[in-house]
């Protein structure tokens, strides 16, 4: 396996994240239980470096579940019409980027970066760098010699594949679906990886010209829009260590909110982070982390479900909902979902 070290914005706060990829078990010992003790070491490895949240892509989910990772942001593809992508009749601002503006691209990231949940910032390292001309063409807005917005494209039998896409304005987006609209003549569809759906309402259509939806009698006739994959999975290693790390870089969740809140959560994979503790929060600040004590509220569940509600991949009435969650007071749902509600659901947009 192989173990990376990120820095994520977590709601606008930096905190450090570990990661792991390409894990693999040679055919003369599978079923001998190394995985398990491969991410074992790279739990205990990211713990004793005191790094809080970990992140991988599943080979399969169920089985990263038994192990306490919880599902991440949903990912959409869509396989978009170029028509329906609206002509705004102004593209002066586009360039072809090469490797020579790369420190600019990096740049433009990271300012995206500085403002979106679950992203993960880059670093002046040379594959850095060199990473958005791996996958094809880039396409940037430049004003002022500086880049506000880049697409990274490559061609397929006629469809136009969108590898990476940040824009810091609606003036770039618009003259990025100016460019897109022309290439019409040549192109069949615009296919695009996404963590949001938002560019249903961007787009005068957002249909993939596909038949595969089933109707049924209660409700006929809907539109393909998107096939919707999951991907990164999340996993707190150290649960009142996570709050320590936000309470010591001054984090503000829902700054109208001051509450105790006791966690109780379950973890037979790393038992050691089951031990229950309580929240004191005041002004949305995390003002005391302690084991025992008076609380508002208690709320139970496995850590899966609690590393996902954490990163606001779902809200916490959800959870509630579907049996994931108890609750001692269900009065208080609508203060803990505003507490660990964030911006947006989390992003990810790098590779490992």
């Amino acid at each position: 396996m192989r173990t990376f070290d990120f820095e994520m914005n977590y709601s606008s706060t930096p905190i450090r994240v570990g990661g792991v990829g390409m894990l693999a078990v040679d055919m003369l010992h599978k079923k001998e239980k190394n995985a398990y003790q491969l991410l074992q070491y790279f739990l205990n490895l990211n713990s004793d470096a005191k790094v809080n949240l970990v992140m991988l892509n599943p080979f399969k989910v169920s089985f990263y579940k038994k192990m306490g990772f919880g599902i991440g942001t949903k990912n959409y593809q869509f396989y978009l019409d170029p028509n329906e992508f609206p002509n705004y009749k102004e593209k002066s601002h586009l360039v072809e980027l090469t490797v020579d503006e790369r420190g600019q691209i990096l740049d433009c990231y990271n300012r995206v970066y500085s403002r979106t949940h679950g992203m993960t910032k880059r670093f002046p390292f040379e594959r850095e760098l060199n990473r958005p001309f791996w996958f094809g063409r880039v396409i940037g807005y430049v004003i002022e010699g500086e880049v506000k917005g880049y697409f990274v494209y490559s061609i397929k039998e006629k469809d136009l594949h969108i590898h990476e896409l940040f824009f810091e304005s609606p003036d770039v987006i618009r003259e990025f679906s100016t460019f897109l609209n022309s290439q019409s003549d040549q192109i069949k569809r615009v296919i695009i990886n996404s963590n949001f759906d938002e560019i249903l309402h961007f787009l005068d259509s957002p249909e993939s010209g596909e038949t595969t939806m089933v109707d049924f009698t209660s409700s006929p006739d809907y539109k393909h829009i998107a096939n919707v994959g999951t991907g990164i999975m999340y996993r707190i290693i150290n649960c009142s260590g996570f709050f320590e790390e936000l309470k010591e870089s001054n984090h503000i969740f829902n700054p109208s909110i001051t509450i105790s809140v006791k966690l109780a959560i379950e973890d037979d994979f790393f038992p050691i982070n089951s031990l229950p503790f309580i929240l004191d929060i005041k002004g949305g600040r995390i003002v005391d982390i302690k084991e025992d004590g008076p609380a508002d509220v208690e709320l139970r569940m496995n850590i899966a479900v609690f590393s996902s509600l954490v990163m606001g991949v779902d809200n916490a009435n959800s959870y509630l909902k579907w049996g994931l969650m108890e609750i001692s007071d269900v009065s208080y749902i609508k203060v803990i979902n505003s507490l660990f509600q964030t911006d947006s659901k989390p992003m990810i947009t790098k590779a490992f």
